[in-house]
This record gives structure tokens, sequence and C-alpha cells, in this order.
């Protein structure tokens, strides 16, 4: 029995890491209610019910994992109590949920509560760069780039230090907070990892923003944001090849460097590799997916005689946008946060319609 379900673990972690998280669902799942008849209060539960609640967010199925990662703070508060650090960890997890429905007053003070545990708890180790990576996604979240920037580097010091794999994504992620930083943009973290390990994905911002810096700094804030993501690109693709998903959003997150430098060219072919990868793997309606679509649409958008294909990239991310309302139950608060969030598609998508109709309406008589 115990062989089995160390098989039925390992199999679902495999699938996860080749990307296939669907198909790792029912692994997870099953893992969860085994250990649910043995003890449903029980240490091995809570461990189970956080599995599955990674797999489901790696799905972006936020409703469905938020229970299952309160089960599981729930049963560790009672067994291990507030200052273990698996009680931490349930701490960030919860935090990146508050943080994905726009609670980021709570998000801050369950991922600050989180951080403070874990400096005791786990100095030195990833669970405290897993801890710091939380606090600064929900900075970041709140426009305070530069408050997070150190908590970024020192949680990427500690995965270098410890030559965790799982180093390219805070690479990722303090990459993407130089973008922040030059472009005075809100990057919306997206989970496709476990909630308190997420990461951030690069969706079209306004160009012209440059939160005040002059040109010189915000030149040096995308070349270091391009340093950090391709080392990024080259753990992930030596990891797990050229075409996961991850390496998808890493090239989006490159392109939007070069987008915001106007390197167009380097952008356009960039986020083109990224929507080839997220094509093959990804419905339309998954949210890396829409972003896929809608950076590149909203680049062309920008391109003289490049409209057409703009529109089409656009519907493809409003079609996605609007099916991926329907996995809310009600329209609360994070599906209005989601909504909010692909506003810019729609008002895009309606300024290149209007110029393709200017362009192909008859002549006035």
């Amino acid at each position: 029995m115990l062989l089995a379900a160390m098989t039925l673990v390992q199999d679902a972690a495999a699938l996860e890491a080749a990307g296939r998280y669907a198909d790792a669902e029912r692994a997870r799942r099953t893992r969860y209610e085994e250990t649910q008849r043995r003890g449903a209060d029980s240490v091995a539960t809570a461990d189970a019910a956080e599995k599955l609640a990674d797999n489901l967010a790696m799905q972006l199925r936020l409703a469905d994992a938020e229970p299952l990662y309160r089960r599981a703070f729930e049963i560790r508060l009672a067994k291990r109590g507030e200052t273990h650090g698996d009680t931490a960890r349930s701490l960030r997890q919860l935090a990146a949920l508050a943080m994905a429905r726009g609670a980021l007053t709570e998000a801050e003070a369950l991922a600050r509560r989180s951080l403070d545990i874990q400096r005791t708890a786990s100095p030195g180790q990833m669970e405290l760069a897993w801890a710091l990576n939380a606090l600064a996604e929900v900075l970041a979240a709140q426009g305070k780039a530069f408050d997070a920037d150190p908590l970024f580097n020192e949680a990427v010091t500690i995965a270098r230090q410890a030559g965790d794999p799982d180093l390219a994504i805070l690479l990722n992620n303090r990459g993407n907070n130089f973008y922040r930083m030059a472009t005075a943009t809100v990057i919306p973290p997206l989970f496709r990892r476990r909630a308190g390990a997420t990461r951030s994905v690069v969706a079209p911002t306004d160009m012209d923003e440059s939160g005040g810096l002059d040109p010189i700094r915000k030149r040096s804030f995308l070349a270091q944001g391009r340093a950090l993501l391709d080392e990024a690109m080259r753990l992930f693709t030596a990891a797990s090849g050229a075409d996961h998903p991850d390496v998808a959003n890493l090239l989006n997150g490159l392109a939007a460097h070069y987008r915001a430098a106007g390197m167009i060219a380097e952008a356009e072919d960039r986020y083109r590799r990224a929507l080839a990868i997220k094509a093959r793997f990804l419905p339309p309606d998954n949210r890396d997916r829409i972003v896929g679509e809608w950076s590149l649409g909203d680049l062309l958008a920008t391109r003289p005689g490049r409209e057409a294909e703009a529109r089409t990239r656009l519907r493809a991310a409003m079609n996605g946008a609007m099916v991926s309302q329907g996995r809310f139950r009600t329209f609360d608060a994070a599906a209005s946060q989601e909504l909010r969030n692909y506003a810019p598609v729609f008002a895009t998508s309606i300024r290149v319609a209007w110029r393709l109709s200017l362009t192909s309406a008859p002549p006035a008589r």
C-alpha cells in the first residue's frame, strides 16, 4: 500500500513537471481521499490537501483550491502550532489566494506573518526564499516595486546558494520586477506553480509610462531584467525542454522588456515563439494563452498595416477572457478583479476595429 501511494505521488509530480497539470489531478485527488480515510485530521491529510490544491492552482482553478489550502492550514495550526514552518507555508498560500482576489491588505498581513515565522523556522532555506517571494509579490501588486526588490534579491540569493532548481522562478520574478521599476507597471502574479511559490507574468502595458525615471536608468533596469530572464530561460530549457509553458511565459516577459526598450522586432519574435508554445499546450481560455494572444495583438496594433492580424489576436484573447469568467461561480471580487485585468484587451480591440473600419470604408460622395 505504501509503495503504491509513493508511486502515485511520483507519477503526479512527473506529470506536473511536464506541464500536464490536468492529467496529474486524478492521482493527487486519489491520494487525498486515501489519507482522509485513514485520518481526516492527520498531518498526512494536510500534506495531501496542499498538493491537490497546488495542482488546482496550477490549473488556475483557485476557487477549487482555496478550501483545500484552508483545510491544510487548519490541520497544521492544530497539529504543528503557530510557529512551525508548515504553518508558515500555509499562510503564504492563503496570502497568494487573497492577492488573486485583489484583497491586498489581507494578503500583506498573511505574507508578513508567514515571513516572520519562516525567518526563525528556516533561516537560509528555500522555504524562507518562498516566503520572501510571497511578500515581494504582494508589495509589487500594490505598486511598491522598489520596496519589493530587496526581498526578491534575497530570495534569489538563497536559491543560488542552495542550488535549488526553482531558482529559475525567482529569477523570473525579480526580472519582471525590474520591468515594473522601469515602467511603473503592476504585473499581476500568476499561479502555474503552487500558491505561495507564485511567479509573475508580464501582460501588455502603456509603454509611455516610465515612473519618472530618466532614460538611462530605465534602460539599465530593463537590461538587468533581461539578463535575469535570460538566465531563467537557460535553466528552464535545460530542465524541461524548449516547449514547456514556463518557457513560453519567460519568452513573453523577455518580449515585454524588449518592447519597453524600443526593440520591436526582437519583441515580436519572442511574442510569436511564446504563443506558438502556448497554443500547443493550453486551451484558449487559459490565462497564459490569453496573455499570449493579447500581448502579440497589442504590439501589432501599434504597427501600421498589421491591424488585421492584431484584430484576430485580440479577438482570440477576448473570447478566452469571456470563457474564463465562467470559472467563477458568482461575480465576486476575484471575478471582478480578473475582468478589470482584461479590460485593456477589449479597449485595444475596439481601437483596432475602428482604424480598420476607417481604412476599409468607401470614400464619401
